[in-house]
């Protein structure tokens, strides 16, 4: 017998509202799809072989949470890129992850250390999302940002505070679309290394507690906010135009 909640639905639909939610969230950020394309329907239940109410609930629940945007009668849209949500995104983020590594810094034990070095091994050996055919470089990149996204996260694992670090992951997440630009418009192997090398000076200061790591963290989030922010202000990505074809007017250089 299928369990029932009290809102009437089966516990085997939410797993699969959940799976959905999980498969299409991961390849919005892996950018698999347009920025400022609609999402048919017909084609999102072919794709993942889903019925029509596990969609809807996570279509709601990607909408809610800023990874889509609502259409009107005419459905979803993927988020078009914009300067002025790329900036609010990562100075929000900046702030609260670097007031979490310090706390992490301050609490953390050698069980945070060991899976903090564990988490560095691990995205230092995931495969460079430019590397191998084009066909697989969304897989890639998607694979390269779950690491990433891990080892950002044992870093401030130790922080006291659990509604801080949960705001943190959500705009990691956030800015992980932004991301996805960066590494599928410029996926050299060079850009990647020199972003894994960031990494490790970050985990060595902040193993050996030392104050200067928080600045390193934001100096690192920062020069990947730069980046991004000259793709999509120069137009070299595919969110340069409106929902409506026309294209974004530009930054006026400084």
């Amino acid at each position: 017998m299928v369990a029932i909640d009290s809102s009437g639905r089966s516990a085997v639909g939410r797993t699969v509202a959940a799976q959905i939610y999980d498969q299409l969230k991961t390849d919005l950020l892996a950018g698999a799809f347009t920025p400022g394309a609609a999402l048919l329907t017909r084609e999102l239940l072919a794709r993942y072989g889903c019925g029509i109410s596990p969609l809807r609930e996570a279509l709601a629940r990607l909408v809610g949470e800023g990874f889509l945007a609502a259409s009107g009668h005419r459905g979803v849209r993927v988020p078009v890129p914009s300067l002025a949500d790329l900036d609010e995104l990562y100075r929000i983020r900046i702030l609260l992850e670097c007031e979490a590594l310090g706390l992490a810094m301050e609490h953390g034990d050698d069980v945070w250390e060991a899976n903090a070095l564990a988490a560095c091994h691990r995205l230092e050996r995931a495969a460079l999302p430019g590397a191998g055919p084009e066909d697989e470089r969304g897989a890639r990149t998607a694979s390269w940002e779950e690491r990433h996204r891990a080892f950002h996260l044992a870093l401030v694992a130790a922080a006291p505070a659990p509604r801080l670090l949960r705001l943190v992951e959500q705009m990691m997440q956030q800015t992980e679309r932004y991301r996805a630009l960066r590494l599928l418009q410029s996926p050299s192997e060079k850009l990647v290394r020199d972003v894994t090398a960031e990494h490790r000076a970050l985990l060595d200061a902040t193993v050996a507690r030392d104050p200067a790591a928080t600045q390193l963290l934001r100096d690192h989030l920062t020069r990947t906010w730069r980046f991004v922010a000259d793709l999509v202000e120069r137009g070299k990505t595919p969110g340069n135009k409106t929902p409506d074809g026309k294209t974004q007017p530009k930054k006026p250089k400084r």
